[in-house]
C-alpha cells in the first residue's frame, strides 16, 4: 500500500472479506503515521496468524501475513530481494507488487508485460548472435553475440515479469566478481560494455570473465524460475533460438 492507489492483497484476500481488508489497512496507516522516522518493521499477530509490517521508501508499506511453518531463513531471503525490486522503483511499487503477485501462477505474459514486449520473435530479431569459429572449427563467443543474447533473454523474460522487475532480478543476482565490471545494465535490463573497458563487439570473451557471465545467467534463470512457472518451456526453449540457447549455455534440462 502506497497511502495513493488501492492497497493490493495477494494471498490473505482469500482469507478476507473487503470490511476486513479495509479496516486492516485503516489501522496500518494510523499505526505507521504515528511510528518514529528510523522506524523500519515490527511484528503482531492478525486473525491468528503472524504480521509483519515493512516501511519502504516514499511511505510505501510492506505487510505480510504468514503462518506458524514459515521457514526463516528461506522467508528472509524473499523478503529482501522482494523489498529491493519495489524501492527500485517506489512510485509503480504497487502495479509491480500486483505483477509480481499475478506472475507466481504464471501461463502467458502478463497484459502489463505484454505490452512492453517486442514484437519480433528472437529468430527474426536483426541482434540475433554470431557465432564465430576459430582455426580448428573451435566456436568462439564473441562480445557482440553475447551482449545481443542476453539482451534477447531480458526481452523474452519482460513479457512475463515487465523491465523494471526484469532489471532488478539481474541486478540481485550478480555475482561479487571484479570481472564483471567491464559491463553495464540499464533501467530497461538490457547489457553493454562500459566505454572504459574499450572491447569491440568482434573481441572473444575471456575464459574468466565468461564463467562469471555463467554463472550469473545460470542465477538469473533460477530467480526467474521461483517466480514464472514453467519458465524453462516458456521462456528458455520457446523465446530463445538454438543458436542463443548455446551462446548461453542453457540447452540441458530444466532449472530446479
Amino acid at each position: 500500500m502506497d497511502g495513493h492507489s488501492r492497497p493490493y492483497f495477494s494471498g490473505i484476500d482469500q482469507s478476507l472479506n473487503f470490511q476486513q481488508k479495509e479496516a486492516l489497512t485503516q489501522g496500518i496507516q494510523q499505526v505507521i503515521s504515528t511510528t518514529p522516522t528510523g522506524f523500519e518493521s515490527f511484528d503482531f499477530k492478525f486473525a491468528r496468524r503472524d504480521a509483519r509490517i515493512y516501511r519502504l521508501k516514499t511511505g510505501v508499506i510492506l505487510l505480510v501475513v504468514t503462518d506458524e511453518h514459515l521457514d526463516t531463513v528461506v522467508y528472509n531471503d524473499t523478503v529482501a530481494q522482494l523489498k529491493d525490486t519495489l524501492e527500485s522503483d517506489p512510485h509503480s511499487a504497487v502495479s509491480t507488487f500486483r505483477l509480481l503477485a499475478g506472475s507466481t501462477t504464471l501461463n502467458r505474459p502478463t497484459e502489463g508485460g505484454a505490452a512492453d514486449a517486442p514484437s519480433e520473435s528472437p529468430a527474426s530479431s536483426p541482434s540475433a548472435p554470431v557465432v564465430a569459429s576459430a582455426p580448428g572449427g573451435t566456436a568462439i563467443v564473441t562480445w557482440g553475440s553475447y551482449l545481443a543474447t542476453l539482451n534477447a533473454l531480458t526481452d523474452a523474460t519482460a513479457q512475463y515479469l515487465g523491465k523494471i522487475v526484469v532489471a532488478n532480478t539481474w541486478r540481485t543476482t550478480r555475482p561479487k566478481d571484479d570481472h564483471l565490471d567491464v559491463m553495464q545494465l540499464d533501467r530497461n535490463g538490457h547489457f553493454s560494455v562500459t566505454a572504459e573497458a574499450q572491447i569491440a563487439p568482434a573481441a572473444s570473451i575471456d575464459q574468466a570473465i565468461h564463467a562469471a557471465l555463467d554463472q550469473w545467467v545460470s542465477t538469473f534463470i533460477k530467480r526467474c524460475s521461483m517466480i514464472i512457472r514453467d519458465y524453462q518451456a516458456l521462456v528458455i526453449e520457446q523465446q530463445l533460438t538454438p543458436e542463443q540457447r548455446a551462446v548461453l549455455q542453457v540447452d540441458q534440462a530444466p532449472v530446479e
